[in-house]
């Protein structure tokens, strides 16, 4: 136009890069000269060039939180005046789903997933949906999904959902770097059975085919199925580190929760009860804990199952022993043959900055102070976090889920910009 206006183009993506589309857009441009009356134009000018849609990017604990999402239930009102406490104390919102919404589906970590896409021209929220499809179905279409906030579910329509399909067990690392190849946006990391086995539950392969295809955080499998509700969230997080990677990977150990418990017996604490307080049926003693043999041979199997991912995390991740911290915590198996957490499992947090919102143990108390907290705390005190401990127990470790379960929270995004990454 007179050689001197300029125009944009915008192209609007309208599918995510899934198994059947590799997200490549090709645009044909040419200029035309017309010619004489009655002839095709004749071309100056052509040109081709390709786009790929923009990626659904995960966000780590290491990012700043926005919100946070909590449910509000007819028995959750203790668990709810902690998480208030928490987010008013570390400076961010809390955004209550109330029972009409959420019809007493507690599980806010489990129906969705909070990510984002970015172009050079703008970003915004995008909320992924799982097919797990409890009585939160509602919540992210009817609540979160608005010109600024997208949406996107997979439907598992031929394949059976499965506890494994809960967004519990969908996380993600900060970024790493392994032997030499970077990933600025971490890795996402979910659970699936093991792999000879021929019973076990899975994610569903359409939400993995989605995935794998975003691309910019390659998927790691861990074994998850071990679980009786078998997510990640049950065994493992990321809290950040002021040193080394930015971050420390928390791990649930039955070792480290038999150390301590033995600590406690031989400087003559064996009397001192776990669930004080919380009605005589639940308290058991130090000493009662540690003679009891089927229960340390459960905890030997889920240490090995830990073990086993311990050993992919840190192939996968390029960590090694220092940037893991063992966290005390025993599990107990059960009929099913599988695991559940036999005390409010700390690794089961919410990460608000440099605050910790970490299910309450309520482990045996020695000179009036829970041995358990005094434990994390201590560990976590080293990195410059606060630990803040949110009583869950009736309300949802009863249920078989803790403080993560129960929560959500939508992070800044990350400053790195996908599109620089050589894919």
């Amino acid at each position: 136009l007179g050689g001197n206006a300029e125009m944009n183009f915008y192209v609007e993506g309208l599918r995510f890069p899934d198994k059947d589309f590799e997200g490549l857009i090709s645009i044909s441009l040419s200029l035309l000269e017309p010619s004489s009356q009655g002839f095709p134009e004749t071309p100056i000018f052509t040109d081709r060039v390709v786009f790929r849609v923009a990626p659904w990017i995960m966000t780590p604990n290491t990012l700043n939180p926005v919100e946070v999402f909590v449910c509000s239930t007819s028995d959750n009102y203790q668990f709810l005046k902690g998480m208030r406490r928490l987010v008013e104390n570390s400076g961010y919102k809390l955004k209550v789903c109330h029972e009409y919404m959420n019809r007493g589906d507690r599980w806010m970590q489990d129906e969705i997933e909070f990510g984002y896409i970015d172009s050079p021209h703008q970003r915004f929220p995008v909320v992924l949906d799982s097919p797990r499809d409890g009585e939160l179905q509602d919540f992210p279409y009817d609540v979160l999904l608005g010109p600024d906030f997208g949406y996107v579910t997979r439907t598992a329509y031929d394949e059976e959902v499965s506890s494994l399909d809960s967004f519990g067990n969908l996380e993600v690392s900060p970024p790493v770097t392994i032997n030499g190849k970077n990933y600025p946006l971490g890795r996402i990391i979910i659970g699936v059975a093991f792999p000879t086995a021929t019973k076990g539950r899975n994610m569903t392969k359409v939400v993995q085919d989605f995935l794998w295809a975003q691309k910019v955080q390659e998927p790691i499998a861990l074994f998850s199925d071990w679980l009786l509700v078998g997510h990640v969230d049950e065994f493992m997080t990321f809290v950040p580190a002021p040193d080394k990677k930015g971050f420390r990977l928390l791990l649930a150990s039955p070792d480290a929760g038999y150390k301590l418990f033995r600590g406690l017996q031989n400087d003559g604490h064996g009397q001192a009860k776990m669930f004080d307080g919380l009605g005589a049926e639940e308290e058991i003693t130090v000493d009662e804990i540690l003679s009891d043999d089927k229960l340390r041979a459960e905890n030997n199997y889920v240490q090995s199952c830990i073990d086993w991912n311990r050993d992919v995390l840190k192939r996968e991740l390029g960590l090694d022993d220092d940037d893991i911290i063992d966290l005390p915590i025993l599990f107990h198996v059960t009929e099913e043959n599988r695991a559940v957490a036999y005390y409010p499992d700390m690794v089961n947090m919410i990460v608000l900055g440099k605050n910790l919102g970490i299910p309450k143990p309520f482990g045996p108390k020695v000179d009036g102070r829970c041995a358990l907290e005094a434990e994390m705390t201590s560990l976590m005190e080293g990195l410059g976090l606060s630990c803040t401990y949110i009583d869950d127990f009736a309300s949802y470790h009863k249920l078989l889920g803790e403080v993560h379960c129960g929560s959500n929270v939508r992070r800044e995004p990350f400053s790195f910009k996908w599109w620089n990454l050589e894919m």
